[in-house]
């Protein structure tokens, strides 16, 4: 049932890195797909990729409602909107890299006919731009790009509007080994 043989063959050299932290140059959007989670949850995938084959993958997903904790004097609502509202911001953000702002309108009945109108409307669209993407850590310290624009402009733009701000977090949290020191003398099994 379980055999390795020397037919058995190891792939060292298949790990994607992500795309560095900080203002990258000459990085190619490389597709926009709708795709589902484990519980068949519609999702988008903007996929970026730089020079050295280095990847980022930007997924968008719907907002529910109960995880979105409303500001001060902010109702619930209000909240959910806001949160929408620079979803969409970010989306509309990447696409009109490669669409003019005038023909980039797109809508849905719900959150995956959006998604699925949108693949159709950047289906066959011309990704060979090059283009200047903005990557940060997120709060769990992975590679991503900034919850707010701009964070992608085309390498044309002079001068370039991404910059770096104290807000941006550019290096991971340290993680602190914590120690527990217990007297052991009684404690042993043996």
């Amino acid at each position: 049932m379980y055999s390795i043989s020397k037919d058995l063959t190891v792939d060292a050299g298949s790990g994607i890195s992500p795309i560095p932290v900080g203002i990258n140059e000459n990085v190619k959007f490389s597709g926009l797909e709708k795709k589902a989670d484990k519980n068949g949850n519609s999702y988008l995938s903007f996929n970026f990729t730089d020079l050295e084959g280095n990847v980022l993958t930007h997924n968008e997903f719907e907002i529910n409602p109960q995880y979105v904790t409303p500001k001060e004097g902010e109702s619930k609502e209000d909240a959910v909107n806001r949160r929408v509202n620079s979803m969409l911001v970010r989306i509309k953000h990447i696409c009109t890299q490669f669409i003019s702002a005038d023909q980039f309108v797109v809508s849905g009945t719900d959150w995956s006919s959006f998604c699925t109108n949108l693949v159709q409307l950047m289906h066959n669209r011309n990704y060979s731009k090059a283009l200047r993407l903005k990557v940060v850590y997120n709060y769990r310290d992975y590679a991503s790009l900034p919850n707010y624009t701009p964070f992608v402009e085309t390498m044309e733009t002079s001068p370039s509007k991404l910059r770096i701000s104290k807000n941006d977090k550019l290096v991971k949290e340290e993680t602190k080994a914590v120690a527990e020191v217990v007297n052991t003398d009684d404690d042993l099994p043996f």
